[in-house]
Parts: structure tokens; sequence; C-alpha cells
């Protein structure tokens, strides 16, 4: 008996979707909702459970690859794995939401690692997905990495010693979960002929060379001391000054411009990436206002024709079309230049 999960179509949909889930036989002819009782052909009530879970999967990606919004994101994958306990799409959501959610204060990263290795027998079962999972993965560290530079260093040199032992310990998980990713891919290779990932293991493994190579390289602050890395102790990166380098190639021309160049900057952020929740909702309330403006802009424009006799009148009407059809031109502007944004990230990270 090929045993699947259903939803019955009909039943109560106030009702919470764990309770509406029952078995089915795939290949009986008709099957009963254990709920309201009603006979229904097991391929329908198949393709309701896979329709719902697939709602459910779409909205946290909109939420996280679109809105980057990882926190609300999380909470949602979470849901589709209430009602599908191993959803792979949603296991690996939650991967990404983990290193989307890590933050300049915060340890997030050797979490997602805990993660990967939980679910690491369940993708081996379908390599394909399990590679493309494990790209993505990649990529959203490598957006993290950037994100996180941003935030403390300028012009290559840190804020401060605070910024610079911060970032150093998080580039140290980074290269350790990069490393933990090219394992399990030479794994792959090893062991599934079919999969041929020599190109992505290269660059991962060029990647980490280089990120090791700046872990242990010179690292400067905007006052010109330099420091060198030493290890990495619990949460926290220890450094120690390095007399023979601080101040080597600095002059007191470029320290003013470097110092100038900070001023007034807030050196540590909690928030690592943007947050695009808002535009997505003024961009959403922007749509049926343009459609009122456009709607104002026609109507005066009518009343404009009609009172053409009427000087003052025709004025009047025609000063509110223009406010109203100017007015609708931004909005479509602003909605036409977000939007595409938005799907031009979405599209970026499902490469």
């Amino acid at each position: 008996m090929a045993s699947k999960k259903g939803i019955c179509p009909y039943c109560n949909y106030r009702a919470p979707i764990v309770s509406r889930i029952f078995p089915v036989n795939a290949e009986a002819t008709v099957c009963y909702c254990p709920n309201c009782m009603r006979e229904l052909a097991p391929k329908k009530a198949i393709e309701n459970y896979n329709n719902i879970v697939s709602r459910l999967l779409e909205k946290a990606d909109k939420t996280l690859f679109v809105a980057c919004d990882p926190v609300k994101a999380y909470r949602q994958y979470a849901d589709v794995l209430e009602v599908e306990g191993d959803n792979y799409r949603a296991l690996l959501g939650r991967i990404l939401c983990l290193i989307y959610t890590s933050k300049v204060r915060k340890e997030y990263l050797s979490d997602a690692n805990e993660l990967l290795e939980g679910i690491s027998h369940k993708g081996i079962d379908q390599t394909n997905n399990y590679v493309q999972a494990l790209r993505r993965i990649d990529f959203a560290l490598e957006e993290y990495d950037t994100a996180l530079t941003n935030r403390l260093i300028y012009k290559e040199h840190f804020y401060d010693e605070d910024c610079m032992k911060l970032y150093l310990a998080h580039l140290y998980d980074i290269i350790e979960f990069k490393k933990d990713i090219l394992e399990k891919l030479k794994y792959i290779r090893k062991n599934y002929t079919t999969q041929d990932n020599s190109e992505l293991i290269k660059t991962l493994e060029e990647d980490i060379e280089k990120k090791d190579h700046s872990l242990h390289g010179d690292k400067f602050t905007v006052d010109g001391v330099g420091y060198s890395f030493v290890k990495v102790k619990g949460e926290e990166a220890i450094i120690e000054k390095n007399n023979e380098i601080s101040n080597a190639r600095f002059n007191k021309r470029h320290l003013k411009t470097l110092k100038e160049g900070v001023k007034g900057k807030k050196t540590i952020k909690d928030v690592v990436f943007k947050d695009y929740t808002p535009i997505i909702k003024m961009r959403n309330i922007s749509i049926p206002f343009l459609i009122v403006l456009l709607l104002g802009a026609f109507t005066c424009g009518l009343f404009a024709y009609l009172q053409y006799a009427n000087q003052m009148n025709f004025i009047l009407f025609l000063i509110a079309g223009s406010i109203c059809f100017l007015a609708s031109l931004v909005l479509f502007i602003f909605i036409l230049i977000w939007s595409n944004v938005l799907r031009k990230r979405k599209m970026r990270i499902d490469q």
C-alpha cells in the first residue's frame, strides 16, 4: 500500500492544518476524511496536501529572500515543519535564516552548522538537491561576510579594536563552516559518480585559502595601530598588538583622512542585513493608491473638458488632474524600481 498524506479540501479551514492531515492509500479509488467523513478521491486529498505545503513554503521563501526578514521566515519555516517534519526545503530555509539572523553581537553560525549536520543524512538521499543546498548556504555565508565587512571596516581599516575582534571571530566561524561544506562536497564526489562538483569544490578551496590568509594577515585600525590574529577562544577572537607594523605605512595626513571618514558613524551595528519589509509594504500600499490617483486624474480631466466654457473651473480641474497624474507617475516609478530590485534579489539568490 502506497500510503501518503492528504488533507480534505472541504473541512473547516480555520482548524489547525496538522489536525486535518490523514493517511491516504494512493492506490485506492476512494478514501474518507476522518473529520467530516466526506468521500474523496485520494488524488484530490494528496494534491490538496501538497498545495498547502507549497503555499507555506512559498510564503516563507518570499519572507526570507525577498523581504529579507529572517526572523519571521524562521517561524514560517517552523509552520512547514509542523506539517511535514522532514521537508527538505524548510530545513534548508532554517539554516539560511540562522545565517541571515547572525548579528554582530550574537553567534548563530555554529547553530546553523549543527543543523546542517543534522540533515546531512536526509540530504545525501537526494544528492542534486543537497549540492544545490550547499551552494545556497555558501552564497548566504558570502553575503553575511560582505555585510559584516561593510559594518565594521572602512577602506580596509577597522573602526577600532573591538570591531576587529568581532569580525575575526565571525570570519573564523565562516571558514570552519566552509570547510565543512567542502568536506561534504568531496564526500558526494567520491561516493556519487553522477555528481561532478569539481568546479564548486575548486571555488570553495580558493575562497577558504583567501579567507584564511585574510584571517592571519596583518590588521589595522583607523588610528594606524597594527594587530595580528592569535586564536579564537569561546566566541571571542584573541588579537595582539604588533609594534613592528604599527604606523609603518601611515603618515599623519593619511590617519587624519581615515578618522574624518569614520567620524559620526556607529561602528558596531546589530542588524547586518537590510530589512526590505517596509519597502515591500510601501510598494503593496502604493498599488491601490496608484489606481485611485489615475482614476482621479482621469475624472479631473473629464470634468475639465466638460467645464471648458467656465475658465475658472477648467483651470482648477486641470491643476487637480495634473497633480494626480504627476503623483501617480511618481508612485509608478517607485513601484517599478523596487519591484525590479526585489525581483533581481530573488533571482540572484535562487541561482
